[in-house]
């Protein structure tokens, strides 16, 4: 099926002349033309073009001009499979004017989107603005899954397993994905869709808005893929008559939707919700996910590095989105099901701070009653102080792993990030944790967690908490009376100084932590006026703090130092341990060769040999 964009009759428009910045025309007559043609893909390509996926498309609506395409991985017609693919129902982006589903862009991303998670993808034509505006395209979206439950679609009804659906979208599509899952969770039950059964949503860089604006969105004004000018213009091309951005379809933190909240939590629906730092709409994005989070929704946040819908542009930098959702195509993979295996709820400790914590609970010791009391491992993520948090989705994951494979309760900690909060808050923060789980009453806790068996942990900002934190309660066990401590466990513990190691020299230009970047989150980290000699950043200064590791030698601890040559942090890592090790200090170091910084949390199959050190020095 081949697409054009032509000028339709727009009806009840404000008067407006043309908007530029987003490349579309107010005709004198009332049409719309668009100044930016984009290239359209068939559904069915040419006999010469390879591919692991077969494509069609699908008339909805021809009154509206709606339809689908489906892609199909030719996995799935491998006769010796007897499994049914997850269906991924995906809405594209353009800020709800411009693209369609077959648009060159979006067939290449559901193309290798398709392939790359081994799922069904139904990419939706919905009507675009101002010819339309919302809810035209919402209205589209919800009456696209109605269709898709009612199909007799031989590759939907053979090859799709219904019960295992999500809703998909980038961008505009983001936020139709958004807006389609609230208007499906408020029916009275879910019987209308069935045999259709939506398990979560996945938001890739929703596009959301709102009338004051954001850090986000004055300091990436000029971005050169979304502007702020342009992304106002979309807003008033597409948002109903007359209203602002602050209208619920643009700003979905205005509108308290609590009782539609309460019905996603009775659903289980998951959501993921992504996102890119040099994306103006990041603020929105984060503050959006973190609102899901205190609504109670199962939230996983995934942001990194990137512009707004870039892995839509470059399918070659989508590897990590793809990881992030898929359902891997081997049952032996690491990540196999893993999340079927380990619960986890969330836990706020400082309203004011907005700190939570994040608990990881095997299935298999939650469903047996006379199950033993498992180690209790309270963990600390990475990211330079700066990045992440406990809800990245690399974060998420590893804790499930390390749930599962230790077996142990993790306790995963939100704390606040630098700069706005530079050091010493995110250590406030974490020991505030620990006396929040010395007091706690959570069953999960109290009935699964060994408090007599405590292991800190963290992985590279982590585990400098954890060393810094382990200080700090060392000096106040006596304030911790239910939590025994019983040692560190130090994942590529993130140190500096102002001399250069000889690693931190030979891995200058290190591609995952390259020296510069290092010193950059060094002086966004430390306090105002400090150099890299400060002890929160290089533990060795003057000999480093011996009167509380007498101590800590008095209570017991152990020091596991997990580190490996690709890291160009090593050399600090194997000092530290001989230091502990001239103290006194029962200390392990684990020192492994071709890797590179905290690899085991970016490539989870790599974490099953991580778990096993850890389990055994727990043991231990």
């Amino acid at each position: 099926m081949s697409f054009k964009l032509l000028p339709i009759k727009a009806t009840g428009e404000p008067n407006m002349s043309d908007r530029t910045h987003v490349g579309i025309l107010r005709n004198a007559d009332g049409t719309y033309a668009r100044l930016f043609q984009f290239p359209c893909a068939p559904a069915t390509p040419e006999p010469h073009v390879h591919s692991q996926v077969l494509s069609k498309d699908i008339p909805i609506n021809p009154s509206n001009q709606t339809w689908l395409r489906i892609y199909l991985p030719l996995e799935a017609l491998d006769s010796s499979s007897i499994t049914k693919l997850p269906l991924i129902v995906y809405y594209h982006g353009g800020g709800f004017v411009f693209m369609s589903a077959a648009s060159t862009v979006t067939h290449s991303f559901c193309n290798e989107l398709a392939a790359q998670t081994v799922a069904i993808v139904v990419s939706v034509e919905y009507r675009l603005a101002p010819e339309h505006r919302l809810p035209a395209a919402y209205d589209d979206a919800v009456e696209a899954l109605h269709y898709i439950k009612a199909t007799q679609d031989e590759w939907l009804t053979e090859y799709a397993d219904f019960s295992n659906c999500f809703l998909m979208g980038t961008s505009a599509g983001g936020n139709i994905a958004y807006h389609a899952g609230l208007r499906v969770a408020a029916a009275v039950n879910d019987d209308g869709l069935k045999p259709l059964k939506i398990q979560g949503l996945i938001l890739h860089h929703p596009f959301f808005g709102g009338l004051e604006r954001t850090g986000s969105e004055l300091r990436l004004a000029d971005a050169s893929v979304l502007t702020l000018a342009g992304c106002d213009d979309l807003w008033e091309l597409s948002l109903p008559v007359d209203a602002d951005r602050d209208h619920v379809f643009c700003n979905p933190t205005v509108c308290d939707e609590s009782g539609l909240f309460g019905r996603v939590r009775s659903l289980g629906w998951r959501v993921l919700v992504t996102g890119g730092f040099e994306d103006m709409l990041i603020d929105r994005q984060m503050e959006f996910a973190k609102m899901l989070e205190k609504k109670g929704i199962c939230t996983v946040g995934h942001f990194g590095e990137g512009y707004h819908g870039m892995e839509v542009s470059e399918p070659s930098k989508a590897k990590e989105l793809f990881f992030a959702i898929q359902k891997p195509k081997h049952p032996g993979n690491i990540r196999s099901h893993l999340a079927f295996h380990c619960l986890h709820q969330r836990h706020p400790i400082n309203q004011s701070n907005n700190t939570w914590l994040r608990i990881f609970l095997p299935r298999e010791t939650h469903d047996s009653p006379s199950a033993a009391k498992l180690p209790l491992v309270v963990y600390y993520h990475g990211g330079g102080f700066v990045l992440y948090s406990a809800a990245s989705f690399m974060f998420h994951d590893f804790c499930t792993i390390a749930a599962v494979q230790i077996p142990a309760v993790i306790v995963s900690v939100e704390y606040r990030l630098a700069p706005e909060h530079r050091l010493p808050a995110a250590y406030d923060d974490c020991l505030d944790a620990l006396h929040w789980i010395n007091s706690s009453n959570e069953e999960w806790l109290t009935k699964y967690a060994d408090f007599s068996s405590c292991f800190l942990m963290g992985t590279s900002a982590g585990g400098n908490i954890a060393y810094h934190v382990s200080l700090r309660a060392a000096a106040c066990v006596e304030d911790l009376t239910q939590l025994k401590i019983r040692g560190l466990i130090l994942h590529h513990p993130y140190f500096g100084g102002s001399s250069r190691t000889q690693s931190e020299t030979r891995l200058a230009d290190n591609k995952t932590l390259p020296l510069s970047k290092n010193d950059l989150m060094w002086e966004l980290a430390l306090p105002v006026g400090v150099d890299r000699d400060h002890e929160y950043c290089n533990p060795m200064v003057s000999g480093g703090p011996s009167g509380i590791w007498d101590e800590i030698k008095v209570l017991g601890w152990s020091v596991l130092v997990i580190g490996c040559d690709g890291d160009p942090l090593i050399d600090r890592q194997v000092e530290l341990v001989k230091v502990l090790e001239e103290k006194g200090v029962n200390v392990v170091g684990k020192f492994g060769e071709g890797d590179y910084h905290a690899v085991e949390v970016f490539e989870p199959a790599k974490a099953g040999p991580l778990c096993v050190v850890v389990k055994e020095f727990i043991s231990a």
